[in-house]
């Protein structure tokens, strides 16, 4: 399932920050979830970049010079399969027009929910590898001067 987001909305609800902060982010998100996100930001792109970005795991869409609104839904109407798309906003006319031309949508509290606990346990899995084998030295050597342990 892809997801759109709008990222105007999800900044607001994030209590501000500006689209660089949002999108990096949305890179570890989409790392930790093993999915490609699309966000969708008002108006034209900063000096010198361009209207779409394709960063890794994220694309940055500028609208300009539609809304944002009018971008995404002319996504979900071009799309293959607008019943795999979930639109992330909490904004009500574009949840009811979302759900109109096919797509779903969920909140950016759902969002953030789902995002913070797969960055937890991303997080968790790197720390483990950091910490490498339990056990301490002499364990392992008793481990190992077994022949039956050895690998040949």
């Amino acid at each position: 399932m892809a997801e759109i987001v709008d990222g105007n909305n999800l900044m607001g609800r994030l209590g501000g920050g500006t689209a660089e902060g949002l999108v990096k982010e949305l890179a570890d998100v989409a790392r930790a979830r093993r999915r490609k996100l699309t966000v969708v930001f008002d108006g034209p792109p900063p000096a010198g970049r361009p209207k779409v970005q394709a960063l890794g795991d994220v694309t940055v869409v500028y609208s300009a010079p539609r809304t944002a609104d009018e971008e995404i839904i002319r996504r979900i109407r071009e799309a293959r399969d607008p019943h795999g798309l979930t639109v992330i906003t909490d904004d009500r006319g574009l949840t009811s027009a979302v759900s109109a031309a096919g797509a779903r949508t969920a909140g950016t509290d759902w969002f953030r929910r789902d995002s913070t606990s797969r960055l937890d346990r991303r997080d968790a899995r790197v720390e483990a590898q950091k910490e490498g084998p339990t056990g301490n030295l002499r364990e392992w050597e008793l481990y190992f001067s077994d022949p039956k342990n050895r690998m040949s």
